[in-house]
């Protein structure tokens, strides 16, 4: 994501080193943007299960309330800790700079993961307790192997 230099920038790039100090915090910046918006997809994602539960309540179908709500619970908790995750303890913050192949890798794995909470907002209306689980478990796991490609390469 590349910003407009103001006046601080351009008096900064005759200061050395602070052309890395300022990439490395647009990088943060992006990162952070990122994170907040896959953590609204996933508060998405269990706002679809709200609903859900209140139409159990008005069914008065009371025995799927439990299992709903420790899957809404789920998303609370795997949003959260997305959204208040430290940020720079991954490559993207490291004095060596990330390869551009390696970088295009992480906004697929991204990408992948926002199509999938986005797709996945109509679909839970109607999906059982046990697709509901496949799909956190989808979520964690695209997660991880993202957060496990930037391990590999620091």
């Amino acid at each position: 994501m590349e910003r407009s230099k103001n006046i601080f920038d351009k008096i900064g790039s005759l200061v050395p080193g602070y052309r890395g100090y300022a990439d490395r915090d647009s990088r943060r910046n992006c990162d952070k943007l990122l994170r907040n918006e896959i953590a609204k997809e996933i508060l998405g994602n269990e706002s679809v299960i709200n609903e859900k539960i209140k139409q159990e309540v008005k069914d008065k179908n009371f025995d799927a309330l439990q299992d709903l709500e420790e899957r809404r619970q789920s998303l609370r908790s795997l949003s959260e800790k997305i959204k208040y995750a430290p940020y720079g303890e991954s490559s993207f913050f490291s004095d060596t700079q990330i390869k551009e192949d390696e970088l295009k890798k992480i906004y697929q794995f991204d990408d992948e993961l926002l199509s999938l909470l986005q797709s996945s907002k109509q679909k839970i209306t109607s999906m059982s307790i046990n697709e509901i689980d496949a799909h956190i478990t989808s979520i964690v796991s695209s997660i991880e192997a993202r957060n496990n490609f930037i391990k590999e390469h620091k």
